[in-house]
């Protein structure tokens, strides 16, 4: 069987999740024991990749094909966190905990985008959506990224699409941008949609937010 280990965290100082995206696994690593032991995540998962925890360390989130699951990790219960009305979390690269809602980097779609999710209080489903980033210009291929002061830095343009059967063309590199989105904090969601089944141009007032490349999005070349 192929493995392939691909995101990762930290809980505490001793336990790392980590995803298996070749092996269709996820694990978590003893720090003192030196030993992996794969999750029951509940359901079969398909090239799980995107990561993260909540703030308190409790609820494990892991994103994979077909969509997020959510795991108690004091009692081990899983299951799928509910998409919002008309929305899809699947395909998720770069998952991330932010403020009672998960950020991601989303390629499930169709078009890769950055997507924020408000989360119900007991982060079992997503009540509402908002696109950060879709099919901007200067954006190609992201995967990955960190959140730092309520911004979102990810890497605009991977080079991923250069690699092909473990080669890459010199010829094809480029100096590599990092793209920066605010994320929000909503409080007044819940209230405001309440049954959680608003489509996601509801949960925008009506449209999708459009990127302004000179304020919005801002590219850093390295």
């Amino acid at each position: 069987m192929r493995i392939a280990l691909n995101d990762l965290l930290l809980r505490g100082t001793n336990e790392i999740y980590v995803t298996d995206t070749e092996g269709d696994r996820v694990f978590r690593f003893d720090r003192e024991s030196h030993r992996f032991t794969e999750l029951n995540l509940g359901r079969p998962v398909f090239g799980p990749n995107g990561i993260t925890v909540s703030d308190d360390g409790d609820v494990l989130y892991v994103g994979d094909d077909l969509g997020v699951i959510r795991m108690d990790l004091r009692s081990n219960q899983v299951h799928d966190v509910k998409p919002a009305g008309c929305d899809t979390m699947a395909g998720i690269d770069g998952l991330y905990w932010y403020k009672g809602s998960l950020v991601g980097v989303e390629y499930g779609t169709g078009a890769y985008r950055v997507v924020q999710w408000k989360l119900s209080t007991d982060g079992g489903e997503a009540r509402s959506s908002e696109a950060l980033e879709r099919g901007t210009e200067m954006v190609r291929n992201p995967t990955t990224g960190a959140i730092m002061d309520g911004k979102f830095y990810f890497m605009a343009n991977t080079g991923i699409a250069n690699l092909e059967n473990g080669k890459i063309d010199p010829k094809k590199l480029e100096p590599l941008h990092i793209a920066v989105v605010t994320l929000e904090v909503i409080s007044n969601r819940d209230a405001q949609f309440p049954n959680g089944r608003q489509s996601f141009h509801d949960s925008v007032v009506g449209s999708e937010r459009r990127l302004d490349s000179d304020s919005i999005i801002h590219r850093a070349t390295l």
